[in-house]
């Protein structure tokens, strides 16, 4: 033999901690973006709510549902369409699979979603946990046994 590799298939790149630290810069930035929208429709300054502005918890509590139904969306929905990624992701050349290499559901995506409350809930020790092989994992990650892959 010469050495080539006998194997049809490519290793497998896990996405690395600082690659998908920015991909969720990225995407942090396109949710405050909504946030921003929201905010505006409902007549509330988003970053200088004044006192009065805020004593209003109607349009508060609709700001933050909004927000956080418009967040669960955009995720869930991106990671568990055909592109498999947020737009953060992509911009990094990341995309979410399950453990098989599979597109997942929009069920699992959501569990991933929600799970990362917990990721971040001690210091993001849960985020953190993506710095070390050999899967580079968060813990939202390992809860919803998806990879998060390297194209």
């Amino acid at each position: 033999m010469n050495g080539a590799p006998t194997s049809d298939t490519l290793p497998v790149r896990y996405g690395g901690f600082l690659l998908r630290a920015v991909a969720a810069l990225v995407d942090l930035g396109i949710v405050w973006l909504f946030a921003w929208l929201v905010s505006a429709v409902l007549g509330v300054s988003f970053l200088a709510a004044t006192p009065e502005e805020l004593a209003n918890t109607t349009i508060l509590h609709v700001l933050i549902s909004t927000t956080l139904f418009g967040a669960w969306l955009y995720y869930a929905g991106m990671e568990s369409s055909s592109m498999q990624a947020t737009l953060g992701k992509a911009f990094m050349g990341l995309y979410v699979t399950d453990r098989n290499g599979m597109r997942i559901g929009f069920l699992r995506a959501s569990f991933r979603h929600w799970a990362k409350i917990l990721s971040g809930a001690i210091f993001f020790t849960g985020f953190l946990l993506a710095l070390f092989p050999p899967h580079h994992q968060g813990l939202h990650d390992m809860m919803a046994a998806c990879l998060v892959v390297k194209r």
